[in-house]
């Protein structure tokens, strides 16, 4: 399938023949197979991570809020964090077929969405950021592209029949990885 324009999530444009269009939102997750797409919008300090099986065709994505999981208080998903969130897109991807050996990963997000406000850490965004980065390279998942850090939000296409991820944000052109 070509790429197309304008898929996002609520776009009335549905000629995709017999794939879905599903739409991620904040602490959620989903694991497919192809010729689906899945989008998530909003992103801000929070981060896109998608894994992909490209022999299998096989792909999930998890739209993270928080680094850790350590002081988890009250029911979350384990999409919220990002030792649990890529967890358990390991084991989602595996359980539809995917073997671990083959998986590649990507991210988007994590800006630090009030630059002018000054102090010593370095953002949400940030720790979001190098927290996936590590808990990937523990996993032994490559991570093979990525957009991320600024001060800007974006919102993501993931097209499981080539396993691109098309960026975008207001202002900037899109970004295909």
């Amino acid at each position: 399938m070509a790429y197309q324009k304008n898929v996002m999530c609520d776009s009335p444009v549905r000629d995709f023949a017999d794939s879905q269009v599903l739409e991620v939102a904040i602490g959620e997750g989903v694991v497919t197979k192809a010729p689906d797409i899945i989008c998530s919008k909003g992103l801000g300090s929070c981060v896109v991570v998608t894994l992909y099986d490209a022999q299998r065709r096989i792909g999930g994505l998890a739209h993270i809020m928080l680094p850790h999981s350590v002081s988890l208080n009250g029911h979350h998903t384990p999409y919220h964090r990002a030792d649990t969130a890529i967890a358990a897109l390991v084991k989602a991807l595996q359980g539809k077929g995917a073997r671990r050996q083959d998986m590649v990963a990507k991210m988007a997000g994590g800006a630090r969405m009030f630059s002018d406000y000054q102090d010593s850490s370095p953002g949400i965004g940030a720790e979001n950021i190098m927290s996936i980065k590590n808990v990937l390279k523990r996993k032994g998942v490559p991570l093979i592209g990525e957009d991320v850090g600024g001060n800007y939000g974006r919102s993501i296409e993931f097209y499981l029949d080539s396993g691109k991820l098309i960026v975008r944000a207001i202002g900037k052109e899109d970004r295909v990885i």
